[in-house]
C-alpha cells in the first residue's frame, strides 16, 4: 500500500519525532523513506540610491543578489549535512532512505514533490499553532493536508513536548 513515504523535516527536534512513525510504517510495508528539507529563499534588501525611493544602483543590487545566493548555499549545505545524518541513522535500522533538499515555499514544494515522485504517504509534524496565529501565519501541514491529494499523517505536539 505504501511504497514511498515522504517526511518533511525543518531541523527542529519536534519535526524529527515524525521519523519514529515513518520507520514503523516503512517496516510494515517495506517502504522507502524520503526525507525532505525545504529552505525558504533568502530575500534581498538593499539601500536605495538617489532621490527617488525604491531605486537602487546596479552595483548594490548585484551585491545583494550575491549575498542572498551565498546565504542560500550555506542553508542548503547545512540542510544536506542534517539530512545525511538522519539517512545514516535510518540506514543503520535497515530502512531504505534518501533525501531531497529544495529552496522555495515549503508547502508548495512538498506538494509538488509528492505529486511528481508519486509519494504514497506524507508524514509530518505540525507545530500546533491554532486560532489567530495559524490564520495570520498559515500552516505548512494544514496546506499540505488540504492540497496534496495524498494521505497525510500529521503528528501534533502535546503539552509535555513543547
Amino acid at each position: 500500500m505504501f511504497k514511498k513515504i515522504l517526511v518533511p523535516l525543518d531541523g527542529s527536534r519536534f519535526a524529527s519525532r515524525s521519523l519514529k512513525y515513518a520507520v514503523e510504517i516503512a517496516r510494515q510495508f517495506n517502504a522507502e523513506i524520503i526525507l525532505m528539507r525545504v529552505e525558504k529563499p533568502t530575500t534581498t534588501i538593499t539601500a536605495t540610491d538617489g532621490p527617488q525611493p525604491g531605486i537602487q544602483s546596479p552595483a548594490a543590487a548585484k551585491v545583494a543578489v550575491q549575498i542572498a545566493f551565498d546565504e542560500d548555499k550555506r542553508h542548503l549545505s547545512k540542510a544536506r549535512r542534517y539530512l545525511t545524518r538522519k539517512v545514516r541513522e535510518l540506514n543503520a535500522k535497515k530502512i531504505t532512505c534518501s533525501y531531497h533538499v529544495l529552496i522555495g515555499n515549503p508547502a508548495e514544494a512538498i506538494i509538488l514533490y509528492a505529486r511528481k515522485k508519486k509519494i504514497d504517504l506524507i508524514i509530518m509534524t505540525s507545530h500546533g499553532k491554532g486560532g489567530i496565529v495559524r490564520a495570520v501565519m498559515g500552516s505548512v501541514a494544514d496546506e499540505v493536508v488540504r492540497n496534496s491529494g495524498k494521505p497525510v499523517l500529521v503528528i501534533r505536539p502535546n503539552k509535555r513536548s513543547e
